[in-house]
């Protein structure tokens, strides 16, 4: 039963893959949101001046981090509501979806972002009061292709340990859990907290599948991260590249970056979508007695 459910996981994620090819348009919220989210870094990188109270330091970033996981789930929203068009026999409408997330789902995805971004702070607090200190200066680092891409890579993070590995593996399971709480928002029509409530349910009745969702994207960002590692060990190690070169690899992460969040929506989305149609058929036995929902058939699911 155990190998069952894995093998389930493992088809949500092969799924993802292979909707992408043909709908390269659910990417294109996801891409806007990491151009968003990388400027805002960068600006508060090299021109934003912090102020000389630590309270409202903690509260600028606390505010940072709480816009940038807006910022995701709208995108993640609206990538959710193209998935509810398809189900309803309707035609991607990038406009549509994007009336509906701003309008109509904006305020229940307030609360699920800022729980979100509570647990983040605290990771992040966990991080900086647990790293190793540096003697660095007190200048503002010059705006570069370079820094950048270190930047942005995560290479500027400090060294690794066993710790940050740990605290990045739970922030991806949160993430993953505010992933599966959105399509309670779009799909259902339900508040924040009952959004809450069902995902932890799907989790529940579906323990398997969820985790073999996590391991996969997990695993598969790991993959696309190789190259960055073997570019950012080079330049550790005195390798000069080009301007040209590091504007490439800030591409690539943008690439990446988009590519690890659509995986992780969609698959927990799929789970999610095929949580409903047990449902409807009873909610008894095992998800696999159930068809798996198809984007690409014609079947409608939400209708």
């Amino acid at each position: 039963m155990a190998f069952e459910s894995i093998g389930e996981g493992w088809k949500l994620f092969v799924d993802s893959f292979r909707f992408l090819f043909k709908k390269p348009i659910f990417l294109i919220p996801i891409f806007f949101a990491w151009v968003l989210v990388s400027g805002l870094i960068l600006y508060l990188r090299y021109y934003f001046t912090f102020p000389n109270d630590l309270v409202l330091i903690l509260l600028i970033i606390f505010g940072v981090i709480f816009l940038i996981t807006m910022i995701i789930c709208v995108a993640n929203i609206m990538m959710l509501e193209f998935m509810q068009q398809i189900e309803f026999g309707e035609k991607i409408s990038f406009f549509k979806a994007l009336k509906e997330s701003l309008v109509v789902d904006l305020l229940k995805v307030i609360p699920v972002a800022l729980i979100w971004a509570i647990i983040w702070f605290i990771i992040l607090i966990i991080k900086v009061l647990t790293s190793k200190k540096k003697n660095r200066g007190s200048s503002r680092p010059e705006p570069s292709p370079r820094d950048a891409a270190l930047t942005l890579g995560g290479a500027n993070s400090g060294p690794f340990s066993w710790l940050k590995l740990g605290l990045r593996m739970f922030e991806k399971l949160v993430r993953m859990y505010v992933f599966l709480t959105l399509p309670a928002i779009a799909w259902e029509n339900k508040g924040p907290f009952s959004a809450f409530k069902r995902s932890l349910e799907v989790i529940k009745r579906h323990p398997m599948q969820f985790i073999t969702t996590y391991t996969l994207t997990g695993i598969a960002s790991l993959f696309m991260a190789i190259p960055l590692i073997i570019v950012f060990y080079m330049d550790k190690s005195g390798v000069a590249f080009s301007s040209l070169f590091w504007t490439g690899v800030i591409i690539y992460e943008g690439i990446i970056w988009t590519l690890g969040i659509y995986l992780e929506q969609m698959s927990v989305g799929l789970l999610y979508l095929w949580h409903i149609k047990w449902l409807k058929k009873g909610g008894k036995g095992q998800l696999s007695d159930i068809a798996k929902p198809d984007l690409l058939d014609n079947v409608y699911e939400l209708k």
